[in-house]
């Protein structure tokens, strides 16, 4: 991202198409591996602890939509979406991070959970945020993105049954393909690509009986690997886009006071739930850090109100600071945990890194 900066200071790849392509390409990809890990009866067993804690997230965006609105005078639309990107946890790039932790797998589990069950949330807020202008504009993109998911099953069982036996390993070109495909679509009826890529990706991993286990982690870890290769291709046009007139002596200081007040509350929020609902843990105050980072949602809601609304650029780079800081918390709090190896006793690790780091067979897949 600075070297995007840096770049657009000089006047380089500004607009360039193999950019735009290269970080449709990430955002995409990232988020249909961030729709493959939801799984729905994993969600349904913590079903009240997911949904008090979601509920309490909405009320605190509802709430400081409404501080936005009223004091930095602009659309509601756009303070929804601002408050959006403060309290969304980025779970693709959370769950990416995990492994280097050294949690145990509960740990693991709740923060898996937590962190894919409010982006899911929020992606929903994010869709109703950016239709919700015109009555009639609301309608025909539900309708299209209704048409969206009726349609993805038949293709995903189409494809897996009468093509893929006869192309070994086209599973990640197609996957791939279409979570590109179905971002491009969801961009063009006006929501994101981000919104397309998680349907397509959620819908990938309901066919997961198709495979055999091991295939199964052959397949997510190809996909871990490609989106790794192109996703920072997002945040390099992400740094294109952003002017050094963001960062104002304004933008940092709502930035330090955002940073203060806005993670103070999700971490309370988080601890509180979790000593309600798991009393026995030791490592709350773990969970409640880990899922801090906002990064890639934040950036995603930089480019959408830079797109399309009119808001003072101290609140973008404000946004830009906030995100970038507080994605810095987990990994220097875990540091020491980081630089520990899972010892011969460790079981919960070591089961937990041959299932999520890729192998030479995964690698070659990709």
């Amino acid at each position: 991202m600075g070297i995007g900066i840096i770049c657009a200071h000089f006047l380089l790849f500004k607009n360039d198409s193999l950019v735009i392509i290269l970080a449709q390409l990430g955002i995409t990809s990232l988020f249909l591996f961030a729709g493959m890990e939801v799984d729905f009866a994993e969600l349904k067993k913590d079903a009240l602890a997911i949904i008090s804690y979601v509920s309490i997230a909405l009320l605190l965006i509802a709430g400081f939509s409404y501080i936005f609105f009223y004091f930095f005078n602009i659309p509601y639309r756009a303070a929804l979406l601002f408050s959006t990107g403060l309290f969304t946890p980025s779970a693709g790039f959370i769950l990416s991070s995990l492994k280097s932790y050294g949690f145990g797998e509960l740990e693991n589990h709740w923060i898996k959970i937590k962190g894919i069950a409010h982006e899911v949330v929020s992606i929903i807020v994010l869709f109703f945020a950016l239709k919700s202008n015109s009555v009639e504009s609301l309608l025909v993109s539900n309708a299209m993105l209704a048409g969206l998911i009726i349609l993805l099953p038949f293709i995903f069982r189409f494809f897996l049954k009468y093509l893929a036996p006869y192309a070994p390993q086209s599973e990640v070109t197609f996957l791939i393909f279409m979570a590109l495909i179905c971002g491009i679509f969801t961009k063009k009826i006006g929501a994101y690509y981000l919104i397309g890529a998680f349907i397509a990706g959620i819908m990938a991993g309901s066919f997961k009986h198709y495979f055999e286990e091991k295939e199964y982690k052959k397949l997510f870890n190809a996909l871990g690997a490609f989106y790794a290769v192109f996703v920072p291709f997002y945040f390099f046009k992400a740094g294109l886009g952003v002017k050094l007139s963001y960062f104002s002596l304004h933008a940092f200081m709502l930035a330090a006071l955002l940073f203060v007040v806005v993670s103070f509350l999700r971490v309370a929020m988080c601890y509180i739930n979790m000593k309600f609902f798991l009393p026995k843990s030791t490592n709350k105050k773990e969970i409640a850090f880990s899922l801090l980072p906002t990064l890639i949602f934040g950036l995603v809601i930089v480019n959408i109100l830079k797109d399309n609304f009119e808001i003072p650029e101290f609140l973008l780079g404000s946004m830009i600071i906030y995100t970038i800081a507080n994605s810095l918390i987990p990994g220097l709090l875990f540091k020491n945990k980081m630089n520990k190896k899972p010892s011969d006793d460790s079981s919960d690790e070591i089961i937990y890194d041959s299932i999520d780091a890729p192998s030479e067979e995964a690698k070659s897949l990709c």
